[in-house]
């Protein structure tokens, strides 16, 4: 198998991180297809168009090409997304049929639905990664492991779907070995088709430093604490567990310090930004 079709339906690896639903995924995605190109594979990576601007088609770099589906209108709301995934369905068909690939990999339960569709259409082998599940995000607003728990309609029908997707794939693959334990746990997953693969860390970008160093740069003591945050300011990434923590270790830690490092993203950022400042 030499051409793979990765389905991101929601989010651009041409993206920058940090606006608007943009974050990790995005480079995820985009350092796994150019990790996977330097294979000698060669990817194509489905999109929905997200800009007016973009062309239908961008070669990222030899072997990674960025293609761009319309459904639905540019600026569509990440919540609107699940009424589109057919007519994404219907364009990545057209494209699939005049530039065949061998397997599927689809990211974010949405591209999982297209994937489904897709698979048996196409008879085509089908990995999932899901990056989030939804049982696991409701646990984190009700700390209860429990399907009953998940009220909304987005986590409702986002965990019914991923039953749907996880029954259908031929391999997921789980970020850890927690992951890997939600899944079969939560969900029922066979393991024997779920395969952990950590995300990497690129060493040309992060790498080991002098501590001393680095606090000197900041202007902080050599001795005093330091916690660190970074992440895109919305719920789900807990920025308020971290004042939380900071405020816990005040009394055996006077001199302590947290360091936030990002800001308001998505649609319930701003909201949590306001709601960080009021515990501030």
């Amino acid at each position: 198998m030499t051409r793979i079709a990765l389905l991101s339906l929601h989010t651009s690896p041409l993206m920058l991180a940090g606006l608007g639903d943009a974050g990790g995924m995005n480079v995820y995605i985009r350092e796994l297809s150019s990790a996977l190109a330097r294979t000698g594979l060669d990817i194509t990576i489905f999109v929905r168009r997200w800009s007016h601007e973009v062309a239908p088609v961008v070669d990222v770099k030899p072997g990674v090409r960025v293609m761009h589906v319309t459904a639905g209108p540019v600026g569509l709301a990440k919540e609107a997304l699940p009424a589109v995934v057919d007519e994404f369905v219907d364009g990545v068909r057209d494209c699939l049929v005049e530039n065949p690939v061998d397997v599927l990999h689809a990211n974010y339960w949405l591209s999982g639905l297209a994937g489904h569709r897709l698979k048996h259409e196409f008879g085509l082998p089908l990995v999932s990664t899901f990056h989030t599940l939804a049982l696991v995000k409701a646990s984190v607003e009700s700390s209860e492991l429990v399907e009953a728990s998940v009220e909304s309609f987005e986590s409702v029908h986002r965990a019914k779907s991923e039953k749907e997707v996880m029954s259908c794939s031929d391999v997921i693959t789980a970020n850890s070995v927690v992951e890997a334990q939600q899944l079969s746990g939560l969900y029922g997953v066979d393991p024997s088709i779920i395969e952990v693969v950590q995300p990497g860390v690129s060493r040309e970008f992060f790498k080991v430093g002098n501590r001393s160093i680095a606090r000197i740069a900041l202007g902080l003591d050599d001795k005093e604490p330091m916690l660190l945050f970074v992440g895109r300011i919305q719920p789900l990434k807990g920025v308020c567990l971290a004042v939380k923590t900071l405020h816990e270790l005040s009394g055996d830690y006077p001199k302590a310090r947290l360091f936030i490092v990002g800001g308001a993203s998505g649609l319930d950022g701003q909201q949590e930004f306001q709601k960080l400042q009021d515990t501030i």
